[in-house]
């Protein structure tokens, strides 16, 4: 056991009917986070929800417990980085990711949400675990709305360039041979922040043998939960169903002020349905860090994305301040 990781016993959390369980993880410093996350995940749901305890304080675990969450001790297998999970303990989320079949055997369908996520249209997490029913990796490939490159290169002279994507990038990192880089490289990198397995999904062994060839490489701990999904997709042809990026948002940001809610940038700008701050460093610190964005309406807003600060927007009234174009 890494230090500031205390084994839990299983918390009174009622089963439920279905046998569906939610997990997200974080340590003392993303508590903030993943309180609103809980919060989120009730304005629509009662499923069952468990976090995997990678360092929160005694008075963290004894407030979560009391709202009947469960606490989860990380799984860390042999071949882990010791020395980096010590430095960093929370690591081990990223890595139990891949053991949650075994870690949570009384459950059949597993939700897991990044601590930085939080739920704005019940819907959507239901479309998350209906994808995730017949055994398929439910998932959001990164091909929707961000406005970026779809694929990372660096160009070397006209009619040469170097593949820098992120699947590229880390397959090199892990020493995969070029016959497995050049079948990744190009393709869209499946975001682990939010997907959904059956327990008894043919992945499970599937993502753990890649991890375990993975894990042991300096370096990879942070990312290869991602890797080792898009391997076992790509490469060893595991089922997935592709969720739209309303399941999974990252932006570009855009605001309905008519609902007051977070709208995808795409035609009909329907509502985002899981709000991801990845990359939102300023904002996931404090609510008083804001971004500008623009309205469905042609406006422009200053926002803080959390789910505390657009509820915070919305007892305002949800008005929008007048500000220019930058």
């Amino acid at each position: 056991m890494m230090p500031g990781m205390t084994p839990h016993a299983p918390s009174a959390t009622p089963q439920s009917t279905s046998r569906r369980i939610i997990v997200t993880g974080c340590d003392h410093s993303y508590f903030h986070l993943v309180d609103e996350l809980v919060a989120s995940i009730r304005d629509h749901a009662d499923t069952p929800i468990g976090v995997i305890d990678c360092g929160m304080t005694p008075e963290q675990v004894a407030r979560l417990r009391a709202r009947g969450i469960r606490t989860i001790t990380p799984h860390i297998p042999d071949h882990a980085p010791r020395r980096a999970i010590r430095n960093r303990p929370s690591l081990a989320i990223n890595i139990s990711k891949l053991w949650l079949d075994q870690m949570l055997p009384e459950f059949d369908l597993i939700a897991w949400l990044d601590a930085d996520t939080w739920v704005q249209d019940g819907g959507a997490l239901e479309q998350v675990f209906a994808a995730g029913e017949g055994g398929a990796l439910a998932i959001v490939p990164e091909i929707g709305a961000k406005i970026a490159n779809l694929l990372g290169v660096r160009w070397i002279c006209p009619g040469w360039m170097q593949i820098r994507s992120f699947l590229y990038k880390n397959a090199s990192r892990a020493r995969l041979p070029f016959h497995i880089r050049k079948r990744i490289g190009a393709k869209p990198l499946l975001n682990a922040g939010v997907f959904c397995l059956h327990r008894d999904a043919t992945i499970w062994p599937v993502l753990r043998r890649w991890q375990a060839l993975i894990l042991p490489r300096r370096g990879m701990a942070f990312t290869q939960d991602q890797l080792c999904m898009a391997l076992a997709v790509y490469i060893d042809g595991q089922p997935v169903t592709f969720l739209d990026n309303g399941h999974n948002y990252l932006g570009p940001w855009l605001l309905d002020e008519s609902t007051g809610q977070l709208a995808n940038l795409f035609f009909p700008h329907p509502p985002v349905g899981i709000v991801h701050m990845a990359s939102q460093k300023a904002m996931r610190g404090g609510l008083e860090n804001t971004m500008t964005i623009p309205t469905v309406q042609g406006g422009r807003v200053a926002l803080n994305l959390r789910y505390a600060g657009m509820r915070q927007f919305r007892r305002h009234d949800g008005r929008p301040e007048n500000i220019p174009p930058s």
